[in-house]
């Protein structure tokens, strides 16, 4: 793979981000984070996301990626779920409908990080991925994050949306969230892929690649299921997108 695309991509992505940080902090919120989660990477604890996120969440992040939590993290769970109105992530809690594994990831964030309050903003729910943006408070009454929630909410919406819209637009920053999944990708598989895309049909695989087009069709199908159970014009298309052919 080539990794060092990831240092290019960055600087683009980290001006956005930092236009991003600087309004969310004008607002009085003391921190932000952008998650845009291919289903894998939820799916399969072995994949980490890439992740933006202000410097004040920076501890948090690490404990988080280094304990999993993506697969305990009831914000990911309701937007899988087809969620799209924001998750004030206390409130959440107090419906009863949170799961004592998921309720800790966000006692964490407040007993050892500070983060008394927090609100995701979904912008993406697809077959493929889900995105948004969270914001976080450290000021513990509940009544002060209401009154900034409750005026914030729009901005927050139109912010999230934009800058979401900006990461995916771009061929280059979209590679930049995805190549984390790439990377587990075996040669077969990648051989695979390579032959989908070429528009050969499956039968010519062997002649091409000399795998069995029985074992192919498993392969793919064990690929379309690791990409969230989407169809092969799905995948197809995600891959296009994304441009995978170049790092084959």
């Amino acid at each position: 793979m080539k990794h060092e695309l990831f240092e290019a991509q960055s600087l683009y992505s980290q001006k956005l981000f930092d236009e991003l940080n600087f309004k969310i902090s004008e607002m009085g919120f003391n921190g932000v984070l952008y998650s845009f989660y291919p289903k894998p990477m939820y799916m399969n604890k072995t994949i980490q996301p890439v992740l933006h996120y202000s410097d004040s969440l920076s501890p948090f992040i690490a404990h988080y990626i280094e304990n999993n939590y993506g697969n305990s993290d009831f914000v990911l769970r309701l937007a899988l779920e087809g969620r799209s109105e924001p998750v004030d992530w206390w409130h959440e809690i107090q419906t009863g409908n949170i799961s004592r594994a998921e309720k800790r990831v966000t006692e964490d964030a407040r007993r050892y990080f500070n983060i008394q309050h927090g609100l995701s903003i979904p912008v993406l729910f697809g077959t493929f991925a889900i995105a948004g943006i969270s914001v976080i408070s450290h000021n513990p009454d509940d009544a002060y994050f209401q009154r900034l929630k409750n005026k914030s909410i729009n901005k927050l919406r139109r912010l999230a949306t934009r800058y979401h819209s900006e990461i995916i637009k771009s061929t280059k920053e979209l590679n930049y969230f995805i190549l984390p999944l790439l990377e587990n990708l075996t040669p077969t598989k990648r051989k695979v892929i390579k032959h989908l895309l070429s528009g050969h049909p499956m039968k010519r695989i062997e002649e091409i690649y000399g795998i069995k087009q029985k074992y192919a069709e498993k392969v793919l199908a064990d690929i379309r299921q690791e990409f969230g159970g989407i169809s092969a014009n799905e995948l197809i298309y995600i891959l296009g997108m994304i441009n995978i052919i170049e790092y084959l």
